[in-house]
């Protein structure tokens, strides 16, 4: 898959909001979002600052954003997000019931990210909003990030996960 200069760009930008949610004892994962190819915003996992599970990064942004991104999408503009870690069905509904059309991510998630979803299977109201799904965008990278964040961690529940993250077949 063909990733242009300016998604390297954003992703990096990405990447190291993720260390930083990851020092904060966070999971090390962030989003950005981006109109007609500027950076809006960037945003990372609050799940343990917050105590919740809707903390994550994409869903922080879009909700911060969301009126913007209705302004925008109303004027025709590009709207893309990115997510250093492949979507959870959480932060995806978010993403398409705002109309985002374009997501890209860096690692899959071995748990069960969004691609494995076929939209063919969902009402049409759903397939209408699909957005355009692009993975693998320094993948490497962004799984490195979770492997030493659950190899810190001495619990059964983090060396399962750094288990499944290990093993992932990435280019």
């Amino acid at each position: 898959m063909f990733f242009s200069e300016k998604d390297k760009e954003i992703m990096s930008l990405a990447l190291k909001e993720a260390e930083e949610a990851g020092r904060q004892g966070n999971f090390p994962i962030s989003g950005a979002l981006t109109i007609n190819g500027n950076l809006i915003d960037l945003g990372r996992n609050q799940l343990h600052i917050n105590g919740d599970w809707y903390s994550h990064a994409e869903n922080r942004l879009i909700e911060k954003y969301s009126g913007l991104i209705m302004e925008e999408k109303k004027k025709g503009s590009s709207i893309e997000l990115y997510s250093t870690l492949e979507p959870c069905f959480m932060c995806f509904g978010t993403s398409l019931l705002h109309r985002i059309p374009k997501v890209t991510f860096g690692c899959p998630d071995p748990y069960g990210g969004v691609t494995s979803l076929d939209k063919n299977h969902f009402p049409i109201f759903y397939r209408d909003r699909w957005p355009e799904i692009r993975g693998g965008l320094m993948a490497k990278e962004s799984c490195n990030l979770l492997l030493s964040f659950f190899s810190s961690k001495n619990t059964k529940e983090f060396r399962e996960m750094f288990n499944m993250y290990k093993n992932l077949k990435i280019e």
